[in-house]
Formats: structure tokens, C-alpha cells, sequence
């Protein structure tokens, strides 16, 4: 075992890795530099500095051209003040993180191996829990963020927007099609997407003269923290859809659809801290997600299925479990005039959850918390028990009808186990195939798409609608009621893909998983008080027979 102690002020950290003497000895060159090199990016998020980190060598171990951040890759609101606050992060405390986390052994290899690192922030690594545009430090821990990325203000468009506060967004595109001996990283110029590198003139100039470019990889990350709504903890409100509100701010949304509608890669993967298609509470306070900002949602949706983008697949992290969902989404009526061959009417789009690098719902054997240190109760093995057995109830029996599941066995497509998801392209079969991997380098879910169908080719998707027209009219109402505005015919509606779900029947389960819950977290007290009667009862019966035998 490899261990490195962190301490800050009068705190002591413990970091660890699985991993053998065989990580430091690793080569400082690429493992990739082989002719049948895959073309694979990995992507983690929810890394505590309070646990063991088991993932670094089983992520060089699966050779990818990088590793991107979904979020958390620190916890850095995890302090007290002497009243008992929760205490903020504060730069000086991120950068101490950051640092630590560069000396974790494995990580450090990782780094070493010339593996393009990339990322977002989520609201840990932001510096507070469920953080929007009221912190103070947004920018100054944005910055951290960059610097441990190792981007730079010279080189990164991305690292010079954050330094003057505009949050944490960017493109990194992947050219899979060059020589594995040279980095398939493309610089900002050379990418072309980035409207503050390259300005619009000069892209359509270059888009005439540039030849189509057929195994490339662009990733976009978005930043759903610097700009974020502040979401109201006043009652009834705290459980009301809130349509103005938003998680990007109109400079991020400006740069974001015209960065996206610039893209020609074969795939495009938008990363977002929080989960995008999931509607599975209603209350923005505990469980962060897209839908409760629904007209920022429909937005995101129409950036990412424009005509132009092919393949695009989001990745999202924060609930510390993974799942794969699905969206069937159209347009009512489609446009006269289509710009490309790609337009279409019916497009479907799959979300990647991947969350939980050190700890997750179904890691009983080290806590489902990410701050353990804030509750006795998150390294106690019943309560960590518990919530397994309450997450594992609710993803059987509510109607979380985006939730992929599997066209052979139809099991739900989840896993509570600690997680990373790697994203692999067959160029040859023209198919992207999906792992989300466990700590042993075990395949926890397995899917595998076709990027044409993703794509929205014409006459691909519509033979994979599960979805009447009913349907999507349907969501058009209730999307126009949560907006208070009218959706015109030619915006794309997505709807779960096994149908809209009603909302009696997520009332419903909300409330099964609740009393489940409180029952469940009783049921030992009734096993103590049990023993206590029982023990009772035998009192009397043990005197009596203790009198009988000295009368004998």
C-alpha cells in the first residue's frame, strides 16, 4: 500500500491508492504509442481526499488518450468552525488540495504518462455544497481548478476566461485519425471550435478550405456553478419547477451553441456536473439536476441537437451511483429546408452518469459520504447499509422511465458500486461503446450505439422510437406550463423513452422511499426494544425456577 499524509492546519488526512510499487516505476511515455492504440477517453468524478483512491492504475491499465473531470475532484467544504458551520473553501485551502492530490502516487503516474488531463468543476471542488453565482470565491477557485489542470492563460482559452471570472467552460477535440506517436490533443487554433480563439470569419473561411475530419472527438464541458441560479429554500416554493432559472449565464450560453455549432466531430461529448435528463426529485435543494430549471434544459437540448453535431453523448457525475439514460426527442413539425443530410426529425440522446471514484451508495465498506469527517454516522456500517438497500428500493420501484434498460435481460442499467465511465470508438464498425468500470477493473454496465443512429440520419433513428406522437405531445404541454411560454413546432421536444412519467406516480414514489426509509432506519430500534421484552420475560421465569430448586 502506498500512503501519503496531508495535514492543514490542525487536521491530518490520509490519501491511499491500491496500487503496487509497479505505479511509480511506470514509463513517462505514452503507453499509447502502438500502430491498435483504442480510442478511448475516461471520465470520473466524486474523488474524496478522506479515502483511499483505487482508480488511477486501473484507468492507465485501459490505455486512454485522457481522463476528463465530471466534477469533484476534491472535497473542499469539508471543515468546521468552532460553533459547528460548515466552512467554505477558500483558495489557499484548494490549492493545498490540489497539491496533495498531484502527490497521490497513482495520480501522479497517470499524470506522468502523457494522458491529456481535462475537466469541470461541480459544487465541491466549487468550493460549497449545491454553490451558484452568490460566492464569493468563484473565481479565485476557478482558477485552482485550471492551474491543476495545468492550463495555462497563454495557451488555454478556457484558463483565461476563468481568470476573469466567466466560469469554467471549454473544448478539447481529439484527432484518433493522427499517428498515436504524436499527441492527439489538438491545440484551441487548430480545433477551431473555441469562438473566443478563432472568430466566426475566420471559421467559415477555414470551414471551405478544411477537409472533413472523420475520427475526431470533441469535448465540451460546461460549468454549472460560477452562474448558477441561487435555488430558494422557502416553503412551498423549494418544490416548484423555477423556468427563469439557469445554470450556464447568457455569456456561457452565447459561447456553448456557437462552439457546439461549429463542431464536424464524429462524436461530441458535453460534460455537465449535474445530471441533465433526470427528474428524480423535487426538491433543487437536495438533489440537483436539469429538470428543475426546465426552461434551461430545453435550451441545452436544442444546442446539443443541432444539425451539425453528430454523435453527441453527455456525461454528468454528483450522485455518487451510475446510470444510463436515454431521451427520445422531436420536432412536431420538421423545418422545409434542411441545411444537411444530417437534419431529421426524431434524434435520440443518451446521458452518462458517472459518479463515485472513492465512495458511493454502494460502498458499505468505506462510507456513502464524501465528507465523512462531518457525521460518526457516514463510517457506521448499518447506516451505510441502509441508504444501499434505500437506493437499490428506489431504482426498482420508481418510475424513472429515462433509465436505460437492457434490450436482452431488461434489467435497469445502474450500479451503486464505486465507478469510472470509459467511452471507446470502433472507427471500423462506426460504433461507440459505453463501459462504466468498477475498482478492479470489473465492467459494472455495457452498451453499445451506433453513431449514425445517434447522429439523427435519416430514416436511422426513427426505427429505435419507442414513442407515439401522443407522447410527445404530452411533454409539449407540460413543458409549455412549467415555461409559461409557447414551444414553437420546429424546437425538438425529449421525452423519457419509456414515457412520460405521471406525476402522481413520482409523488408516489417519492413518498414509498421516504416511508421505506424511516421504516427501515426504525427497524433496529424494534430489535432492541424485542431483546429488551424479551430479556424482561426471562427474568421471572429464571427467579422462579432459582426459588423451586432451594425449596428442594
Amino acid at each position: 500500500m502506498i500512503s501519503i499524509v496531508g495535514e492543514y492546519g490542525s487536521r491530518t488526512y490520509y490519501y491511499g491508492t491500491r496500487s503496487s510499487q509497479a505505479i511509480l516505476g511506470m514509463s513517462k511515455e505514452r503507453r499509447t504509442d502502438n500502430p491498435h492504440s483504442p480510442s478511448r477517453i475516461i471520465f470520473g468524478s466524486c474523488s474524496s481526499q478522506h479515502f483511499e483512491q483505487p482508480f488511477w492504475d486501473v484507468i492507465q491499465q485501459r490505455d486512454p488518450t485522457a481522463f476528463v473531470w465530471a466534477g469533484d475532484a476534491v472535497y473542499a467544504d469539508d471543515r468546521r468552525d468552532e460553533n459547528g458551520s460548515i466552512l467554505d473553501g477558500t483558495p489557499d485551502y484548494l490549492r493545498m488540495l490540489y497539491q496533495q492530490q498531484q502527490h497521490i502516487p497513482g495520480y501522479q503516474a497517470l499524470v506522468r504518462s502523457g494522458v491529456s488531463i481535462f475537466g469541470t468543476i461541480d459544487d465541491h471542488d466549487y468550493g460549497t455544497n449545491n454553490g451558484d453565482n452568490t460566492f464569493p470565491w468563484k473565481r479565485e477557485n476557478g482558477m485552482e481548478f485550471v492551474s491543476f489542470l495545468g492550463l495555462k492563460e497563454a495557451t488555454s482559452a478556457m484558463a483565461r476566461r476563468v481568470s476573469r471570472g466567466k466560469g469554467v467552460y471549454g473544448v478539447q477535440v481529439y484527432d484518433f485519425g493522427m499517428d498515436p506517436k504524436q499527441t492527439r490533443l489538438l491545440s484551441d487554433t487548430e480545433a477551431g471550435l473555441d469562438p473566443d480563439v478563432v472568430s466566426t470569419k475566420e471559421w467559415k473561411k477555414r470551414k471551405e478550405n478544411v477537409p472533413e475530419r472523420r475520427q475526431v472527438v470533441a469535448v465540451f464541458v460546461l460549468d454549472v456553478r460560477t452562474n448558477k441560479t441561487p435555488w430558494t429554500k422557502q416553503i412551498p416554493e423549494r418544490y416548484s419547477k423555477y423556468p427563469d432559472g439557469d445554470y450556464l449565464g447568457e455569456e456561457q450560453w452565447t459561447w456553448f451553441e456557437e462552439a457546439i455549432g461549429r463542431s464536424d466531430a464524429a462524436v461530441n461529448i458535453i460534460v455537465s456536473g449535474v445530471q441533465v435528463h433526470a427528474p428524480w426529485f423535487y426538491d433543487g435543494n437536495l438533489v440537483e439536476n436539469w429538470s428543475v430549471f426546465p426552461k434551461a434544459q430545453h435550451r441545452l437540448y436544442q444546442a446539443i441537437l443541432q444539425p451539425n453535431v453528430r454523435a453527441p453523448l453527455l456525461v454528468t457525475g454528483d450522485i455518487h451511483l451510475t446510470q444510463l439514460l436515454r431521451k427520445d426527442c422531436n420536432k412536431l413539425q420538421q423545418s422545409s429546408s434542411h441545411s444537411t443530410a444530417l437534419e431529421s426529425g426524431t434524434r435520440v440522446l443518451y446521458e452518462i452518469t458517472t459518479s463515485g471514484m472513492t465512495h458511493s451508495w454502494g460502498s458499505t465498506d468505506t462510507s456513502v459520504c464524501g465528507r465523512p469527517n462531518m457525521s460518526r454516522l457516514c463510517r457506521f456500517y448499518p447506516y451505510n447499509a441502509l441508504f444501499s438497500a434505500i437506493m437499490t428500493f428506489a431504482h426498482w420501484t420508481s418510475p424513472w422511465t429515462a433509465l436505460l434498460k437492457d434490450t436482452r435481460t431488461n434489467m435497469p442499467q445502474y450500479s451503486l458500486a464505486r465507478n469510472i465511465a470509459e467511452v471507446e470508438m470502433d472507427w471500423e464498425q462506426n460504433t461507440i461503446i459505453v463501459r462504466l468500470v468498477g475498482t478492479e477493473g470489473q465492467i459494472l454496465l455495457r452498451q453499445q450505439w451506433n453513431m449514425d443512429d445517434l447522429s439523427g440520419s435519416l430514416g436511422e433513428t426513427d426505427s429505435m422510437m419507442l414513442l407515439s406522437a401522443k407522447s410527445f405531445e404530452i411533454a409539449r404541454k407540460r413543458l409549455e406550463l412549467d415555461i409559461n411560454a409557447t414551444v414553437s413546432d420546429d424546437e425538438f421536444i425529449c421525452v423519457n423513452y419509456r414515457g412520460n412519467p405521471d406525476p402522481i406516480q413520482l409523488a408516489f414514489s417519492v413518498l414509498s422511499i421516504v416511508t421505506f426509509a424511516m421504516l427501515s432506519s426504525i427497524y433496529p430500534l424494534f430489535v432492541c426494544v424485542g431483546l429488551i421484552i424479551a430479556c424482561s420475560r426471562r427474568r421471572p421465569w429464571s427467579n422462579s425456577v432459582r426459588t423451586k430448586r432451594k425449596e428442594n
